[in-house]
């Protein structure tokens, strides 16, 4: 059953977060009525940026919910199948876990662009804390669906001038500066891995956005070096010295890391293998695993064959450097 039956043009008057919270709590058109739908009807919002509550938080307002009901109904929208939730994923999360089976909801009738509107503006707006990773994909995902409501939006230089820019709305808004704003966008293009050290900080914030600016693959050749050198994070200094890289060489990289003197000669490269090096070379590669020990055993064989032929090499100079000598 199709719950929502029309769709309303947003496209000429939502133009911040208050026009959406005007819309999400009932003073412009398309607010609607409260109604009481059961939790096994109320699906997530595919794609929405932030992190479920911690299990402790988690339960406390269910705690809270058992005691009191649900003080603030959730925000969806009707769907083929059910409903999907705008604002309020922890709240039925809590509700299921204190064992209710129906929920408030403000039921709304808008397209996709005023769906992540809402699904944003909520969060941004409502939680006390939010991680790095939250933020740059919320800022996104707001400034995307401005875009798409005839806004333009330039997500990585500050020298396009518009009549009306969405990052200038989100900053006014949001509090944060426009620079600051896109420096949160150039997380998204992090890594998993990174954005992660930018999340529980032991990666600092702007030497993330640095290295934001290098290609995955290198990202991943950058991440190899660290494990291989127990390097634990990147400083801002050194993260602006890893971006002027065009490649991540070996000899660069332990000069900015420290690892040897400016003066001293690099020592011959040796490579370390472990399991998160096997996993970032082939993560994107479709082959089974009898595949890729295959490919292990050929290098290591390669390998093995050519540090022979180094020794044997060696030993014959240093037999004929004897022989001289003896004369």
């Amino acid at each position: 059953m199709l719950h929502n039956s029309k769709k309303i043009d947003y496209s000429n008057r939502i133009n911040s977060a208050n026009d959406a919270f005007s819309l999400m709590f009932g003073s412009a058109p398309g607010a609607e009525s409260i109604k009481t739908l059961p939790v096994e009807q109320l699906h997530e919002f595919e794609g929405q940026p932030f992190k479920p509550y911690p299990e402790q938080k988690l339960r406390e307002l269910a705690e809270d919910i058992a005691a009191n009901g649900v003080l603030s109904p959730l925000i969806v929208r009707g769907r083929e199948e059910g409903w999907q939730i705008l604002a309020g994923h922890n709240r039925r999360r809590a509700a299921v876990l204190a064992g209710l089976e129906e929920v408030p909801c403000i039921v709304k009738d808008v397209d996709d662009d005023m769906a992540a509107l809402i699904v944003v503006n909520t969060n941004l707006n409502q939680r006390d804390e939010l991680l790095a990773s939250e933020k740059a994909f919320a800022y996104k995902m707001q400034l995307d669906a401005m875009k798409r409501q005839g806004e333009r939006t330039d997500l990585t230089s500050s020298h396009v001038e518009t009549k009306l820019r969405s990052d200038e709305i989100l900053s006014n808004q949001s509090g944060e500066s426009r620079a600051q704003i896109q420096r949160y966008i150039r997380l998204t293009w992090l890594v998993p891995e990174l954005l992660a050290m930018v999340d529980n900080k032991t990666l600092p914030f702007i030497a993330g956005v640095n290295l934001s600016y290098h290609h995955h693959s290198l990202q991943r050749e950058l991440l190899d070096f660290m494990d291989a050198n127990e390097i634990a994070t990147v400083n801002v200094k050194q993260s602006e010295a890893v971006k002027g890289l065009s490649k991540m060489r070996e000899e660069a990289l332990r000069e900015i890391f420290g690892l040897v003197s400016k003066n001293s000669k690099p020592p011959k490269k040796v490579g370390t293998l472990t399991i998160k090096t096997i996993e970032r070379r082939f993560q994107d590669v479709d082959l089974t695993d009898e595949d890729i020990a295959d490919i292990i055993d050929q290098a290591l064989t390669l390998y093995d064959a050519n540090d022979n032929n180094d020794t044997q090499h060696k030993n014959i100079q240093e037999d004929e450097k004897t022989i001289n000598q003896s004369k």
